[in-house]
């Protein structure tokens, strides 16, 4: 019933980012920014010292510690939180690329995920687009997280491993669910990118995050 519950509220999650990624990203940058450190530096801890994710108290700290700069940084620079957030999708995709492959080490699936994210955050920083980054990225996080609630509700993962990439790892082995994750993205960007317009960029109250707005003004 727990993981019915939750994968209600998982998969509700991810229909709002999914379709309203810009807003709520904005809204939440901070939050995205300390969540993504304390998963970066309880996994990092894990992989170096074979720790448990969060059983010991270096890790906690660590964690945290790494979340409060991400989200020092998320909230004074909205740009810096876009990336961070383009890194934490490249860090479940290598995640769950080294599930996938059948990686049971721990350092070995820490070293893909921070492969992944580094190409992901150097890929978002040389396009320079950031506001076409968070939608994309928010799109397919969204989608990810519609699925994996689905899964969820339905028995197929297991909430324990939620946060070892179990859902990057399902959507991959199966290609129904890629070509699910694809058209519920690619609906989400459609839908984000028709009311553009509307959002407003932190830096400038009066500035809508329109790229072409001033142009055509």
């Amino acid at each position: 019933m727990v993981d019915v519950i939750v994968g209600i509220m998982l998969a509700v999650l991810g229909l709002v980012i999914c379709f309203a990624g810009l807003r709520v990203f904005l809204l939440a940058l901070p939050a995205l920014g300390f969540i993504s450190g304390v998963f970066i530096g309880a996994a990092g801890v894990r992989a170096i010292f074979g720790d448990g994710f969060f059983s010991t108290a270096t890790g906690v700290i660590v964690g945290l510690f790494v979340g409060l700069i991400l989200a020092v940084l998320s909230y004074l620079f909205w740009y810096v939180g876009a990336l961070i957030a383009a890194g934490s999708t490249g860090a479940l995709i290598g995640s769950g690329l080294m599930n996938f492959l059948g990686a049971t080490r721990g350092w070995v699936v820490f070293i893909g995920a921070a492969l992944g994210a580094i190409i992901v955050f150097i890929i978002a920083f040389r396009l320079a687009l950031p506001v076409y980054v968070v939608i994309v990225n928010t799109a397919f996080v969204g989608a990810s997280a519609i699925i994996g609630g689905v899964m969820l509700m339905f028995n197929q993962i297991d909430r324990a491993d939620l946060g070892y990439g179990v859902v990057w790892a399902a959507i991959e082995e199966s290609w129904f669910w890629i070509i699910v994750w694809v058209v519920l993205a690619a609906v989400g960007i459609g839908s984000q990118l028709r009311t553009i317009a509307q959002v407003t960029l932190p830096e400038d109250r009066w500035a809508s995050a329109n790229p072409h707005a001033g142009a055509t003004a």
